[in-house]
């Protein structure tokens, strides 16, 4: 009973159960089986003063119990990627924060199609080419009866997951690459099952170069001169004054050979999201971003 106690107790740390306590998840993992030992003791002391008049006197109402008997180790959090590991491997999903939280402008300069949309009821068509971008959850290589290798992997962006294949020369190219955690860009086919599942068949496979800043810094949209016209420009600074924000923005105008760069005035900063990058795409096409 005790050892289920522990792995039950371990489980809630790690979903944040004890968040409130004020120490580090790591910290009360490592003492955690210490701590319930000491309650474990404490109750059957009790247990024994109830059963004994002289020992009721010697128990003390302030007694402490559980991690306050214990003394919790001044430890330094789990790195993001363990602490939502254990979050996600407890729970099924992310509570605290995403391992892709500030990665939206990269994700999106790669991908054409946010996950959400492609799964959704009125996504693409059966057989329509999207590139999705976002970080692999969940691997399983397989063999086929022909012998012939496989991978089926869950790939999940900051709204949704999907599930994609990798067949053939496409497996083979990317075989070795392929891995939990990491992050890629995926051309692919979209096939629509009957069950109403939504499977991308991998035709191509990038991994995205993620830097520290997870793409922070100004917005930089490549416009070529020919778009440039006045009723794009105007809704062009609509589109960008209704995400307002505090990130700066950069055109770079291409005419020919020749590449402009222009910086917006301060009553065109926006706010990077997803939402901004999906209305730019509509307007300007989808390759208006770059990283």
């Amino acid at each position: 009973m005790q050892v289920c106690n522990k792995r039950t107790v371990e489980s809630m740390i790690k979903a944040g159960a004890f968040d409130e306590l004020g120490h580090t998840r790591r910290a009360l993992v490592t003492v955690h089986e210490q701590a319930i030992d000491q309650a474990v003791k404490q109750k059957k002391d009790s247990q024994q003063y109830e059963t004994d008049i002289f020992g009721a006197f010697a128990a003390d109402d302030d007694e402490l119990s559980g991690f306050d008997a214990v003394p919790v180790p001044d430890l330094p959090e789990w790195d993001k990627k363990d602490k939502l590991g254990f979050e996600r491997e407890m729970l099924g999903l992310y509570v605290s924060d995403h391992p892709l939280q500030g990665l939206e402008r990269t994700l999106s300069h790669y991908a054409d199609r946010s996950v959400a949309s492609v799964v959704s009821e009125d996504g693409p068509a059966d057989g329509a080419t999207v590139v999705i971008c976002g970080m692999i959850t969940g691997l399983q290589r397989k063999v086929a009866k022909s012998g012939n290798p496989y991978a089926r992997a869950e790939i999940e962006d900051m709204g949704a997951s999907i599930e994609v294949m990798f067949f053939g020369k496409t497996y083979q190219a990317v075989s070795m690459v392929l891995a939990e955690d990491l992050i890629v860009a995926v051309k692919g086919q979209v096939d629509r099952r009957e069950d109403g599942g939504v499977v991308v068949k991998a035709q191509d496979v990038t991994v995205p170069e993620i830097t520290d800043d997870g793409g922070s810094g100004p917005l930089v949209l490549a416009l070529p001169v020919q778009k440039a016209t006045e009723k794009t420009v105007t809704e062009l600074g609509d589109v960008l004054k209704a995400h307002r924000g505090t990130s700066d923005v950069h055109v770079r105008l291409l005419t020919g050979d020749r590449v402009e760069i222009m910086r917006l005035g301060e009553e065109y900063k926006v706010d990077p999201s997803p939402a901004l990058y999906g209305d730019l795409k509509v307007l300007l096409g989808p390759a208006c971003l770059e990283v």
